[in-house]
């Protein structure tokens, strides 16, 4: 029943065999096709077939070639070996060749070519790095193939003082018949003196191609269309014959002006730490005439250093040059928002060259100069506004004694500088130069709501020095004569100045004793080869009114002078009364100049304190002192260290100040809280103040005998005498946060 029939069996085979035939219709359905196409499109199918065979043919002659000519007609080893020695000849450097091949496609390879700065490789300081050199060839059958093309990939290039390879290189560009060179993905590193003027970091692209016996060029670091990166492009030609006549033109966007402080101080006309260019110039010459350098430049995020003030920086300052420079002048025009300064430098020949220079310019805002300048450590020092605007000319006259004549004048007004040191306001000056370098100075102003008055008249006049590397110096022989006059001055004003200074002091010494800076002796400074050693200087200086501190009263008048005469500077100044004066005195011409300062007052009316101990503090109503410090030496830590200082003190109704460690004694507070007279005499020998002859004296105090001394700011004292109804010895010393009373 449920057995199979022969029938059934049949029907299955024969389905096998219906699929077994589709399954070969399956695939000679596309064969059937594609031999029906190729019957129908014969020719086109025997046109493709013809073609694969031509570029298989085209494939096997080109290797076929390039096996010939690599092993037959091109001798590499013995190439390697020329190469190697003519650049030992002429450069007179070592050399090395990583891979020498040649391809059909780029010619003869040279790859991994390094050439050392050195006669050997000693130093591992390389003169040239490439990749790959190419050469490509032509007219291979003949007995020297012609080069067509050279092309450096990679090239690092590093130039000295002294190295010559730049002018070689522009020789062979002139002299040599290749057609076309191409530098890619090249850096330069330029040195000179121990510092790099020229370092280009991003890779440039140079192509220099050959037609009717002119040399064009081309050069670029990237696409000059992308927006916010570093990017330079330009053009130019020149010809191989000579150099007389040549022009290229140069588009840079955001340049730093650290891979080319060369290029940047140039267009400057100044040393420029660091800045980003933006801008456009042109190099030309045409045959006959002068070079002329033109365009227009925008400085971004500048450091620059000031002229004559090494320690002081123009930081992130943002400005647009203008440059017009030949080889006798050179003509530079700044501006900004606020400011607009005009530099002209002009050289005429003479017996030797002499250059004239102009200089025009006009700040309505002072401060979007000064808001940008700072010291080394980033502090802005300058808070100086108002408006400025001049022209002089500086002109050199070939006569040695007599080198510089200066003609101009140059106007302020509604100057102002306010400082915590300093508080002027309203102030207008003029200094005008006439002939024979005659100068005037007139400035009006209020300073610290004083107002004060500067008159200074004078002749400059400079002379011509070598120095002994051979470069020229010029220092000034001046007569000046001059007065400043203020209706009053308040001496307590100046305190926050001179305090200062006292800081910077320390600090110098401080820094001196660390890193053991030795002595520089002021005569060998520049302040004093190019103006104080010739210098003649007369101030008489006038106050109506004097005040020791505000409210006090007045003093009188006081007369006092400033006189630089011979290499000695001089300064008297009574401090209101007869008897109060300060005097200091310095013959500074000297290899250790010597420094006398004097100090007398006579019952001077005091408002501070004049000394802490263990925390007290000492208020006199009036002081008397007769004080005198005598040193020698160059600098702060020189006259610090060989100082000799001797005064004797007298302190008047001395009151006290945070006075409760004195309870410690047993006495009766009230007895300190009475004035009382301090009188001592002071000598300062190296590091330590020794006291004598101390005598304390008021209500139920007499103290007739005490000494002490003070070394590194620590006071320690010992005491005789009645305090109270108590007699006997007292010791006060202070330590490290210590004050110890017996």
């Amino acid at each position: 029943m449920f057995g199979s029939s022969p029938a059934g069996g049949q029907t299955l085979n024969f389905l096998e065999r219906l699929k077994t035939l589709r399954s070969l219709w399956d695939v000679r359905d596309p064969i059937a096709r594609f031999f029906v196409f190729t019957t129908k499109h014969r020719r086109v199918f025997l046109s493709f077939l013809s073609l694969g065979f031509v570029f298989l043919s085209f494939v096997f002659v080109y290797f076929l070639f390039e096996f010939y000519i690599r092993n037959y007609r091109i001798p590499l080893t013995e190439l390697r070996k020329i190469i190697t020695t003519v650049i030992n000849k002429e450069l007179g450097r070592a050399v090395d060749i990583g891979v020498l091949d040649f391809s059909l496609r780029e010619g003869l390879i040279l790859e991994d070519l390094v050439i050392s700065q050195e006669e050997d490789f000693s130093f591992n300081e390389h003169l040239l790095k490439v990749k790959k050199v190419t050469f490509r060839l032509s007219n291979y059958f003949k007995n020297t193939p012609k080069v067509e093309r050279v092309d450096f990939y990679g090239a690092q290039l590093v130039l000295g003082d002294g190295d010559n390879l730049q002018d070689q290189l522009l020789g062979y560009l002139r002299t040599t018949k290749v057609k076309d060179i191409r530098f890619h993905d090249t850096r330069i590193t330029l040195k000179k003196e121990n510092s790099t003027v020229l370092d280009w970091k991003e890779g440039w692209d140079i192509f220099l191609y050959r037609k009717n016996k002119t040399i064009y060029t081309s050069y670029d670091n990237g696409w000059f269309w992308i927006p916010n990166t570093t990017r330079i492009s330009g053009e130019g030609f020149f010809h191989e014959s000579d150099l007389d006549e040549y022009r290229f033109d140069i588009k840079w966007k955001n340049f730093p002006s650290d891979e080319a402080l060369l290029f940047t101080n140039y267009l400057f006309g100044s040393v420029v730490h660091s800045a980003v260019l933006t801008g456009e110039g042109r190099v030309e010459k045409k045959k006959s005439e002068s070079y002329v350098i033109s365009g227009n430049v925008e400085f971004e995020n500048s450091i620059i250093p000031l002229p004559f003030f090494p320690n002081f920086l123009l930081d992130s300052f943002r400005f647009q040059e203008k440059f017009y420079f030949t080889n006798t002048k050179e003509e530079r025009i700044f501006s900004s928002f606020d400011f607009l300064i005009g530099v002209t430098a002009e050289t005429v020949t003479a017996k030797e060259p002499l250059v004239q220079r102009k200089i025009e310019f006009k700040i309505s805002g002072l401060e979007q100069i000064t808001d940008h300048i700072t010291d080394l450590s980033g502090s802005s020092l300058f808070p100086l506004k108002g408006g400025l605007k001049g022209s002089f000319q500086i002109l050199e006259t070939g006569e040695k004694n007599k080198w510089f004549d200066i003609l101009g004048e140059i106007q302020g007004s509604n100057l102002e500088w306010n400082s915590e040191f300093l508080n002027l306001r309203n102030g207008d000056f003029a200094l005008k130069f006439d002939e024979n370098n005659h100068w005037e100075l007139n400035l009006n102003s209020e300073v610290f709501d004083k107002p004060t008055k500067l008159n200074l008249v004078g002749d400059a006049e400079w002379s011509k020095a070598k120095k002994i590397d051979g470069s020229f110096y010029y220092p000034m022989y001046s007569k000046t004569k001059g007065s400043i006059f203020a209706q009053s001055i308040t001496a307590n004003d100046w305190n926050k100045l001179y305090f200062d200074w006292k800081k910077d002091t320390v600090e110098e010494i401080k820094e001196r004793q660390e890193k053991l800076i030795p002595d520089e002796y002021f005569y060998q400074k520049k302040v004093y080869k190019y103006f104080l050693e010739s210098m003649n200087f007369d101030l008489a200086i006038v106050f109506n009114a004097f005040y020791p501190y505000s409210g006090a009263k007045n003093l009188g008048e006081t007369k006092g002078s400033l006189v630089v005469r011979d290499g000695r500077f001089q300064l008297n100044l009574p401090l209101g009364q007869e008897n109060s004066k300060l005097s200091l005195i310095s013959y500074y011409a000297s290899k250790t100049p010597n420094l006398l300062f004097s100090l007398n007052l006579v019952e001077y009316p005091w408002s501070e304190s004049w000394m802490n101990l263990c925390g007290v503090d000492l208020y006199p109503s009036r002081v008397s002192l007769d004080y005198g410090f005598t040193s020698v030496g160059s600098d702060y830590y020189t006259i610090h260290k060989d100082a000799r200082v001797s005064y004797s003190l007298k302190l008047f109704d001395v009151n006290l100040k945070n006075s409760d460690i004195f309870t410690n004694l047993t006495i009766p507070k009230e007895i300190w809280n009475k004035p009382f007279r301090l009188e001592f005499d002071l000598d300062h020998y190296f590091e330590t103040d020794y006291i004598r002859n101390m005598v304390i004296e008021g209500q139920n105090i007499d103290i007739r005998s005490g000494y002490g001394s003070n070394k590194s700011g620590f006071f320690a004292f010992s005491l005789y005498g009645n305090i109270g109804e108590v007699r006997g010895n007292f010791a006060i010393s202070e330590e490290d946060n210590k004050c110890t009373i017996k």
